[in-house]
């Protein structure tokens, strides 16, 4: 048996605006950008937008979708940012084999002779690259924390 949901969906469309700056710096060229930018009506539209995402849910016909007592989670990959990638690190110790499934993450190996990062992926990066910081416990286990976006992990001992 069917039941009815109203359900909010939305796409980014892209707007465009071309500004050129002067700065002694990366960061106050950008900063600079911005403000000139938002402070023209030079935005023209692109000719392309971002996938159609679900914003909100609910159950019932011609309901509000934003109401905080009946909206129903989303399942990632209907989000904006969908599912986040899967990480498999395998092997005793530091990980003998890395794979990375559904988008790019950073990986930090910290130890007593220091820290290596990387960026491992499986396609071009994306929105949700995520900080994923491996070290070592003192019983020998790892101890893996994600910052800066989300991602799944998997630790296989071979």
């Amino acid at each position: 048996m069917t039941r009815p949901f109203t359900v909010q969906c939305t796409y980014a469309g892209y707007w465009a605006h071309i500004v050129t700056v002067e700065a002694k710096t990366l960061d106050a060229a950008l900063a600079q950008a911005i403000e000139t930018a938002n402070a023209s009506d030079a935005w023209r539209a692109l000719d392309h937008c971002g996938p159609t995402f679900v914003d909100a849910v609910v159950e019932g016909a011609d309901a509000d979708p934003w109401d905080p007592e009946a909206a129903l989670p989303i399942p990632d990959r209907f989000t904006e940012r969908g599912a986040p990638p899967v990480v498999t690190l395998a092997g005793p110790g530091r990980p003998g084999r890395i794979e990375v499934a559904g988008g790019a993450v950073r990986l930090r190996f910290v130890d007593a002779a220091g820290t290596v990062t990387t960026e491992v992926s499986d396609s071009a990066p994306a929105d949700n690259t995520p900080v994923i910081t491996v070290r070592r416990r003192a019983d020998g286990r790892p101890d893996v924390t994600v910052t800066e976006g989300r991602a799944r992990i998997r630790i296989l001992d071979d």
